[in-house]
């Protein structure tokens, strides 16, 4: 009989995480900014109900724009029409996602200072700003010279393109860092690279833009030390998760399972025992909310079903008093009245 014992084969390269317990937790206020992969990481953190403002501009890519927008929350200075601009019947802003575009400069405004004041009133109170950068790669404007957060769809010639170099974006952000570090004093915050490929600029030239981004985030972390970390999102996709079955149809973006285990990963690193299990409480009624009864909303069992998710959410707020649930409650509400 063999005796000899095999070591069991490793099927992954994880990716190793220095752990800091109660980094995130309930009751602390964060702003999240950046590209597509960190309103995921946001979605997450909201379900779960932390207090979280997130992309008050909308997905911002580079890092020119995400420190625009940060200056501008600073500011406190809302948007005008005068800083909006039209193309067929939609209007919108440079400085934005196009999710703000509406048919009417009023209702685009309103839109826009509706989320630029929720942004800015967290920020000052700030205690965890989370940033994903998605690509060095800026469109500036041909006839100022503006960087623009979107090209909302405008012809080619409008803009002209570069990369920026890793100079240049911590020449940028180490005085925003100084700026926000005396705005928001408990503020930290956590970089991150988005895994998201931007395969429209060429796969080498996305390796360029990554490599970029990430050299800039080492220097500012090297330097701001105290008050910078990096969550290795980007590291975790493409070397943990080193498969297309982890991505979607587009073989670009992560797949959900992938941003699950991401987030995941987030909650080991970050979170104490107590905020873990809060935030799995919070992500059941989460859950619950979206349930749709296969036998109609007009019976017995789903009243009953709606009654008693309001008292779960009641139980959680009061064992929790950091957690709120009254938006919830109010909508169950409505429905049982329905």
């Amino acid at each position: 009989m063999n005796n000899v014992k095999h070591k069991p084969m490793k099927w992954t390269t994880p990716i190793t995480i220095k752990e800091a317990k109660g980094y995130l937790h309930h009751g602390s206020p964060i702003l999240s900014v950046g590209s597509c992969f960190a309103d995921h990481v946001a979605d997450y953190l909201s379900k779960a109900k932390f207090d979280i403002v997130q992309n008050p501009f909308g997905t911002l890519y580079n890092p020119e724009s995400i420190a625009m927008a940060l200056q501008r929350l600073m500011s406190g200075t809302p948007y005008t029409q005068e800083e909006l601009s039209k193309s067929g019947n939609l209007w919108y802003s440079y400085h934005h996602h196009g999710k703000f575009s509406q048919t009417s400069a009023d209702a685009t405004l309103q839109h826009i200072n509706k989320a630029f004041t929720e942004g800015a009133e967290i920020l000052p109170r700030c205690e965890r700003l989370i940033i994903t950068f998605g690509t060095s790669y800026v469109y500036r404007l041909a006839s100022n010279g503006m960087t623009v957060a979107n090209c909302h769809k405008q012809p080619a010639t409008l803009f002209t393109r570069t990369r920026l170099q890793v100079d240049e974006i911590v020449s940028l952000w180490e005085p925003l860092l100084q700026q926000i570090g005396q705005y928001a004093p408990s503020c930290k915050v956590l970089f991150t690279v988005s895994p998201i490929r931007h395969l429209s600029d060429g796969a080498h030239e996305n390796q360029l833009s990554k490599s970029t981004l990430l050299l800039a985030i080492d220097a500012l972390c090297k330097c701001y030390s105290d008050m910078c970390n990096y969550f290795p999102a980007y590291e975790i996709v493409l070397d943990e998760l080193r498969d297309y079955r982890f991505y979607a149809e587009d073989m670009a973006h992560p797949s959900a399972q992938a941003i699950a285990y991401v987030c995941q990963r987030l909650a080991d690193s970050y979170f104490t025992d107590t905020t873990c299990t809060i935030a799995e409480e919070c992500l059941k009624i989460n859950r619950s909310m979206q349930h749709r009864p296969l036998n109609g909303t007009d019976n017995d069992n789903y009243r009953k079903f709606l009654n008693s998710l309001i008292d779960k959410m009641q139980q959680i707020a009061e064992r929790y008093p950091v957690v709120s649930f009254q938006q919830e409650i109010e909508i169950v509400k409505q429905k049982l009245l329905q």
